[in-house]
């Protein structure tokens, strides 16, 4: 459900644009990009380490923006063509490869009606073959976000075997050597040996807590 929303909140990014390109409204392209840009820039101003361009939020603005630039400069022979290849490998990056492939062929769609000569054809068929290309990217997006899942789960379980299992069993070590050590009947050898798996054990301890610590600190990255 969430892939089929944002589907369609793309295609708005295209076909909106598109609408106002073949319009009354176009006279007006400056003032709507303009009117696009604002809410963007004031939050890129105020929240400047929160930006991130594959968010949705920003990405919508964004290709609405580069939409309407390059659909109201004569779409194909627009000489801002190249922003959509900017937008599409943006896009690719950070969606499932359906999403990333229905709106390329949206947007050859949308451009291909201004298609007015031969010369036009050249950036149309550029998009048409790119297309596989932002599917491949997308395709590899799916695998790379299967991995750091996959990744956070074996943290996950590092961490809790490391908490219930490994602590709780070296606690149990330290706890009965010493009350053996506690026992007066042991000889010098004895004490010695039990100082030793003592003092092992406290080591094996300090070592998971750093362990613990570091796996903690990769998974906040």
């Amino acid at each position: 459900m969430t892939i089929f929303i944002s589907i369609i909140y793309l295609c708005l990014t295209a076909i909106i644009p598109y609408i106002i390109s073949i319009s009354p409204l176009i006279s007006f392209t400056p003032q709507l990009i303009a009117l696009s840009s604002l809410p963007l820039l004031i939050f890129i101003i105020t929240n400047p380490k929160s930006f991130n361009l594959s968010q949705p939020r920003f990405f919508y603005s964004i290709a609405v923006i580069v939409n309407l630039i390059v659909f109201t400069t004569h779409g194909l022979n627009s000489p801002f063509f190249f922003l959509i290849y900017f937008l599409l490998f943006t896009l690719a990056f950070n969606n499932y490869p359906s999403v990333t492939l229905t709106y390329s062929l949206l947007l050859i769609l949308c451009l291909s009606q201004s298609l007015n000569s031969t010369s036009s054809l050249l950036p149309l068929f550029s998009l048409i073959f790119i297309s596989p290309l932002v599917w491949f990217v997308g395709h590899q997006y799916i695998e790379n976000l299967k991995l750091h899942q996959q990744i956070a789960f074996d943290q996950t379980e590092a961490l809790l075997w490391l908490n219930l299992k490994f602590k709780t069993g070296i606690l149990h070590i330290l706890d009965t050597v010493s009350q053996l050590l506690s026992n007066p009947s042991l000889n010098h050898s004895q004490k010695d040996q039990l100082h030793f798996v003592k003092d092992s054990a406290k080591s094996l301890l300090n070592s998971s807590k750093k362990l613990t610590n570091e796996i903690d600190e990769d998974s906040q990255d």
